[in-house]
């Protein structure tokens, strides 16, 4: 484990990143006050990250290694509006990354493709009590193969795509704020929609679409449930940087028990050692029993899917951060 995350941490040093993007509570809230100042009821921004990696071996001796180049860009906009009563936040992202390892005949294979929207507008009520709708947009751009390729042979299969899956939700409710740290939002009645609109992905039946067979399928799911959205965001000793998400989904209609409560988890830590510059770490943990989990590959190297396993996903970078 040391050894990777020094790995991750040399190459993270020589990626490009350049970032317009939120930053800690503090900051913002200073950026949010000189546009209140100047009248504006927008807060506007955008983030764009780059990272590169290359080597190349020419003549290498037996056991030395390979080719490998990597690239990859994290990208978010986000829009705030907050006039009296009313505030309305929108953020747009999409991280991707693929590498290529030995011949330049060798296709790319995928890291990360993860394309997000999300939006909430909220009423003020009453004290901490805010009427509030939250709808979000989960799906990826770039078509991947079961080998993880980006290009299709005549040994693979397409596995996904665009829309194929994607989720969308929609959630009014009471959104409790009981600071400005931590706030609770509530939905009893949360729509959430399951698409795999390509038939090919939808009849392997691992996305969560309503599958009998492979000829007998749906290409979407609808549930209809109760939301819990609970997000804790803090600044400790003005260095120290923690953001956590936790989202809860329970479909009233299907299958009954604790094990088919849809969650997701993530959780951001950032140390800012530079004004600007700081290291962060990434953790996204989720359960979903309707989606099966890539646990391993059998001795002719097709993959060894299961349900009911957590889904982790861990990232270690350098984030460079300017307000604007």
């Amino acid at each position: 484990m040391v050894k990777r995350i020094f790995v991750l941490l040399f190459l993270t040093i020589f990626s490009i990143a350049f970032v317009n993007a939120q930053a800690d509570d503090a900051r913002l809230k200073e950026i949010t006050s000189q546009l209140k100042k100047d009248g504006e009821k927008w807060v506007k921004g955008g983030a764009m990250g780059l990272d590169l990696s290359q080597l190349a071996l020419i003549n290498p001796k037996v056991g030395a290694g390979e080719n490998r180049l990597a690239f990859g860009a994290i990208t978010s906009t986000f829009a705030n509006y907050k006039n009296d009563k009313i505030s309305w936040e929108n953020l747009l992202s999409w991280q991707m990354a693929v590498q290529r390892l030995g011949a330049s005949e060798n296709p790319f294979t995928k890291n990360i493709d993860l394309l997000r929207f999300g939006t909430k507008a909220s009423y003020k009520l009453k004290g901490k009590w805010n009427g509030a709708i939250i709808g979000t947009f989960e799906s990826l751009l770039l078509k991947t193969y079961n080998d993880n390729s980006l290009s299709s042979n005549d040994n693979n299969k397409l596995q996904a795509a665009f829309l194929s899956p994607a989720t969308i939700s929609l959630s009014p409710g009471i959104d409790y704020k009981y600071n400005e740290n931590l706030s609770i939002f509530l939905s009893p009645a949360s729509y959430k929609s399951i698409l795999v609109m390509n038939d090919d992905i939808a009849k392997l039946g691992v996305h969560g679409n309503p599958w009998r067979s492979e000829t007998d399928f749906d290409n979407i799911k609808n549930e209809m449930g109760a939301n819990l959205i609970a997000v804790y965001k803090n600044t400790f000793a003005k260095k120290l940087g923690v953001s956590s998400n936790l989202n809860l989904f329970y479909d009233y209609f299907g299958e009954q028990g604790l094990d088919y409560v849809d969650v997701i988890f993530i959780n951001n830590f950032s140390y800012e050692f530079i004004k600007g510059l700081s290291l962060n770490l990434l953790l996204d943990t989720r359960w979903d029993k309707d989606i099966k989990s890539i646990t391993g590959y059998d001795n002719t190297g097709a993959e060894i899917l299961e349900d009911n396993k957590w889904m982790i996903t861990e990232a270690l970078f350098i984030k460079y951060t300017k307000l604007f």
